[in-house]
């Protein structure tokens, strides 16, 4: 039986039993309090399922687990996962009619190997102002998205590029801290820009 519940230390150390793993789960946990959260125990959890409109987040190392989330939120209509470790999306993968795949790798930078002295140029946060811009050149621009785009620059870190008062390259961090939503305008390419904002908006998470 799978239980509604709030976020909590207990789900928080189990998550962090896999760190690199579930990042994006704990936080997605911190920074969307609107999303839902379910576990198979309260105080002990086993495996945790977090779901927000489109998008589900999963973790368990129980295939039983993985079953009663499949069975109990997953019989009728259009669903997204995002960022399932690759062994639990198979097994999601073979119970259901695949529509969009979109494997992608992992990476973690520890503070060790940040290197600040890699940033050429003067980065600064994205102003407010920019998010119709940013969302005119975002791949997956939709009705919405420039509000996604704002609350993004409001409520978390954020590193742009700015030539006389312009915003040339930029990048975000998504709901659950994955950096995301980058581009340099064509005409300001390979001049190191986009390591620049890289490094600074690391640096700050």
């Amino acid at each position: 039986m799978l239980f509604k519940t709030e976020k909590s230390n207990a789900i928080t150390s189990f998550l962090e039993e896999d760190l690199l793993i579930n990042l994006n789960m704990i936080a997605t946990i911190e920074n969307v309090p609107e999303a839902e959260i379910y576990v198979d125990n309260i105080n002990d959890p086993k495996g945790v399922f977090i779901k927000k409109d489109y998008f589900h987040y999963i973790y368990s190392k129980e295939d039983s687990f993985i079953d009663e989330v499949c069975d109990t939120f997953f019989k009728d209509g259009f669903f997204g996962f995002s960022g399932v470790e690759k062994s639990i999306a198979d097994k999601i993968k073979n119970k259901f009619q695949i529509n969009w795949d979109n494997p992608c790798n992992l990476y973690y930078m520890t503070k060790d190997n940040l290197d600040l002295g890699l940033i050429k140029n003067e980065v600064k946060s994205i102003d407010l102002r920019d998010a119709v811009t940013i969302d005119k050149y975002y791949e997956y621009s939709h009705p919405g998205s420039v509000e996604m785009i704002k609350k993004d620059i409001l409520e978390r870190p954020s590193s742009a590029i700015y030539v006389n008062d312009e915003i040339v390259c930029w990048v975000l961090l998504h709901p659950d801290n994955s950096m995301g939503i980058m581009y340099t305008k064509e005409e300001h390419r390979r001049k190191g820009y986009a390591v620049d904002v890289t490094i600074d908006l690391v640096s700050k998470i």
